[in-house]
């Protein structure tokens, strides 16, 4: 029964594909007009990196058409239903557009054939990959199969990638199935967001004004990684006893997609994202979420609390060796965490090492920087070798660091 029903999947995925490209193709004759379009569905908003994109763009010329769409994709019949719909208005954007930017797999994107001069640049969700993604996990217990991933055609046609350093270039020439060509070395726009000025933030002068208690004490924020299919709430009850809140405060902030309803004492209101509780915060305790990356160059203690590190590997797999190459603040208790917090004398200059390998070593101006590579490919077009100016070409050898 369930290879019928995999079959009838299938067949219907293949014959909805068809539909769109044919679609697609009458899209297509209409002009691309001087026009950036912006896809997500990690949420239904505007987030930071489009946000600090589409501000810099405009600052430069407001004449710019520009159109971001951001929708989750949701398991209700109804949503998925509208979806469909959704999808139909990405489309008609992309066919009339010269440069698209998105940060996740794309349906429109990677199911349909373009125009040759259409520009995609994949900038991803997440400043790397402790976790393995994408190609990397396909046929793992929290990863795609590869079927699926085949007749849906995951991250296919990009033109280009953003990545943070040449370290992490390796991941997404495995996730992506990429080349050295595809690869622009660059920082996602929110780290530009992160090393604000902190004196002069309104945003945290804000947070503090409406939580005065976290004036007084050291804060320590538990930020872990979404589990698909698994629980975790016994976890975050022994971080939770495991602290003596004479001396710290504690925030918990779950990934978004973290059904978790309890713990409500310890959360913060959503007008205070996750970057704003990095820059809030004195330690910072993750595990296998890409947060370590961005909140390494606050330079503050970060600490893995890998208690199902075996698990994981299994499940999903990492890129990184975290008991290696982060063996002083790793740990599978949350006691041996609490306490090296407590004692002090954390190994900075293991960090160091981390976010230079991850992060690279220039942290400073990546809005403009990406928006100034965007603007040679509007300008340009894609088969102008001048646009490669910007590419960082990654050999082989510096990819095996």
């Amino acid at each position: 029964m369930n290879k019928i029903r995999t079959n009838i999947i299938r067949s219907g995925i293949c014959v909805g594909k068809v539909l769109l490209n044919i679609v697609y193709f009458f899209m297509k004759m209409l002009p691309s007009n001087n026009k950036i379009v912006m896809l997500s569905r990690q949420s239904d908003g505007l987030n930071i990196d489009f946000n600090y994109i589409k501000e810099e763009i405009l600052k430069r010329n407001k004449g710019i058409q520009m159109k971001i769409l951001c929708k989750k994709l949701r398991k209700n019949p109804k949503e998925r239903l509208k979806y469909v719909f959704y999808i139909f208005k990405c489309m008609y954007h992309v066919a009339t557009a010269k440069v698209c930017i998105l940060d996740g797999y794309s349906i429109p994107i990677s199911i349909l054939k373009h125009k040759k001069s259409l520009v995609t640049i994949q900038i991803w969700h997440a400043s790397g990959a402790i976790k393995k993604f994408g190609y990397q996990s396909i046929n793992k217990k929290e990863g795609r199969g590869e079927e699926i991933s085949k007749i849906m055609q995951m991250h296919k046609n990009y033109t280009y990638v953003i990545s943070p350093s040449i370290a992490t270039s390796n991941f997404y020439k495995e996730a992506f199935r990429v080349d050295n060509s595809n690869i622009i070395i660059n920082g996602l726009p929110r780290l530009d967001y992160i090393l604000k000025d902190r004196e002069n933030d309104e945003q945290l002068k804000s947070f503090f004004s409406e939580y005065t208690k976290y004036k007084h004490k050291k804060t320590i924020l538990y930020i872990p990684t979404f589990r698909k299919n698994m629980e975790h709430s016994d976890t975050i009850e022994r971080v939770i006893n495991a602290i003596d809140f004479s001396k710290y405060n504690l925030i918990i902030k779950l990934h978004p997609l973290d059904k978790t309803k309890k713990f409500l004492d310890y959360t913060i209101k959503k007008k205070y994202n996750t970057y704003d509780l990095l820059r809030i915060a004195d330690y910072i305790i993750t595990d296998y979420s890409s947060v370590a990356f961005e909140a390494s160059i606050l330079n503050k203690p970060i600490y893995f609390y890998v208690y199902d590190i075996d698990e994981y590997k299994k499940a999903r797999g990492l890129n990184v060796n975290l008991f290696k190459e982060m063996s002083n603040s790793t740990s599978k208790t949350i006691e041996k965490i609490i306490t090296s917090i407590e004692n002090g004398g954390y190994d900075f200059e293991q960090l160091e090492k981390f976010k230079e390998k991850y992060m690279g070593h220039d942290y400073y101006n990546n809005t403009e920087k990406l928006v100034d590579f965007i603007f040679k490919c509007l300008d340009k077009g894609v088969k102008d070798e001048k646009i490669k100016d910007n590419i960082y070409e990654v050999t082989k050898e510096e990819l095996n660091v």
